[in-house]
């Protein structure tokens, strides 16, 4: 059978593909950006007759998801790992997270002795004269979930399936992120607008002075890792102001901050140890001219996220630099990403992924980078330090002390890895706002820290 002929039979509409999800299954959904609407929002009206089914996704920026009104007792449950839209629903306890390391993923949810997907929905660009479909905007966890229910339908077990709705705007990337139409069953046509996040995020002076500090780290043929926000932003804009050249990038995500270091010539990948001449990713989120960056650009590769934010590989890129962020660091260096006391705020992501690669690297480091104070709504003071003598009670650790390489904050540049307890809070309190220095002190010394 040709694979056209494949595609007729495989193509119907959105309520008639997620028919083929059974009760009690897993659903994935995807992360970020490619969430298939038309999918989802067709299953989400089988409420009624739905029992005991999860629908798993990553980072929600979806506006038009129809599962807002979801609920810890609906039939179809929501598992956001990334809250940001539906922050609230996750606090409430309406919808669930599952906090996972992002290398781990893929192993997680195709392992039976885990919690495998059963059923993976797909948004993909129009199939290929070969048959195949690519990803475009991430393999992650997706590409290695899909290949997986794809394998266990052939075995025979129907719970598993793999559902694609085709969408003309996602741009056609390389990398490993093209599934075959031999592993569909079903298909359904439905352009989707992309979302996008502002093109413009305001760079506070604090934050440029952090972005200087983090900067120095960068040196001619360095490999970097960059998250979203002001803070890289500010790293970005400080290359400019040093002049470093020949950058290369293994990153979770494609953002718009290297699209911006690709088009200044700063990055060029020619002088990677691992992978030279192309920019390695897992998965993309930024403005709609990111997208039209990737679009079948050859100097950029998406792969699955257990090859990308494995340690091992990482540790392959030599002088690399990841810079990523935290919401408060207690005086022996553990540091919380991803709670406020018992709120769930974020997701770990790959964080410590890139920690443990940076430490693998040769000439590598890692930098955990916020500014010094933070001004909660929660709290009747203006101002209170994120260096803090213990995590807040209930608060994620998410990279263990034993773990945290630098901390840097609009004051200086606190070196924790392989220092005594003694000398890291020391380093630590240097860097918070001097209005907190002193009862910091105070505190270490009660504690005999110092």
């Amino acid at each position: 059978m040709n694979v056209q002929e494949m595609y007729r039979q495989r193509l119907m509409t959105a309520q008639e593909a997620v028919q083929k999800v059974k009760n009690r299954t897993e659903v994935w959904c995807g992360i970020a950006v490619p969430v298939p609407l038309a999918l989802v929002n067709a299953l989400l009206e089988r409420e009624r007759e739905a029992e005991d089914i999860t629908i798993n996704q990553i980072v929600d920026i979806q506006p038009k998801l129809k599962w807002y009104d979801q609920n810890r007792e609906s039939n179809i449950k929501i598992d956001c790992g990334y809250p940001s839209v539906c922050r609230p629903k996750v606090q409430s306890g309406d919808f669930t997270m599952t906090p996972n390391r992002f290398c781990e993923l893929p192993k997680i949810y195709t392992d039976e002795n885990f919690r495998p997907m059963h059923v993976a929905m797909l948004m993909v660009t129009p199939m290929d004269r070969h048959g195949f479909f690519c990803l475009g905007l991430g393999a992650d966890a997706t590409l290695p979930i899909a290949l997986n229910a794809a394998k266990k339908h052939r075995e025979g077990d129907q719970r598993y399936q793999v559902l694609v709705q085709v969408n003309n705007h996602v741009p056609r990337s390389r990398g490993r992120n093209y599934i075959h139409i031999s592993d569909v069953n079903a298909v359904v046509e439905q352009d989707q607008d992309l979302s996008v996040l502002p093109e413009t995020t305001t760079i506070s002076e604090e934050e440029m002075t952090i972005g200087r500090y983090c900067a120095e780290f960068v040196k001619d043929g360095s490999t970097i890792q960059l998250g979203i926000g002001s803070i890289p932003n500010a790293v970005a804009k400080a290359f400019l102001d040093t002049h470093v050249r020949d950058l290369g990038i293994h990153s979770e995500m494609a953002c718009d901050t290297m699209r911006e270091l690709w088009d200044e010539g700063i990055v060029t990948n020619r002088r990677k140890s691992f992978m030279p001449h192309r920019s390695i990713f897992t998965f993309a989120m930024g403005t709609r001219a990111l997208y039209d960056w990737i679009d079948d650009n050859a100097g950029i590769e998406f792969h699955p996220v257990d090859f990308v934010n494995n340690p091992h590989i990482i540790g392959m890129n030599d002088n690399l630099v990841s810079i990523n962020a935290c919401l408060e660091v207690d005086l022996t260096g553990q540091i919380c990403s991803e709670s406020m006391g018992w709120k769930q705020y974020t997701h770990p992501g790959g964080q410590l992924d890139f920690v443990d690669g940076a430490f693998q690297s040769k000439g590598g480091v890692s930098i955990i980078a916020m500014k010094a104070t933070a001004s909660p709504r929660s709290h009747n003071r203006e101002m209170i330090s994120k260096v803090v003598p213990n995590i807040a009670p209930g608060g994620v650790i998410t990279t263990a002390r034993s773990c945290a390489d630098y901390v840097v904050t609009e004051f200086g540049v606190a070196k924790i890895k392989g220092q005594s307890v003694r000398q890291r809070a020391k380093n630590l309190i240097a860097v918070a706002h001097p209005d907190f220095r002193d009862e910091l002190t105070a505190e270490a010394r009660r504690r005999n820290l110092v």
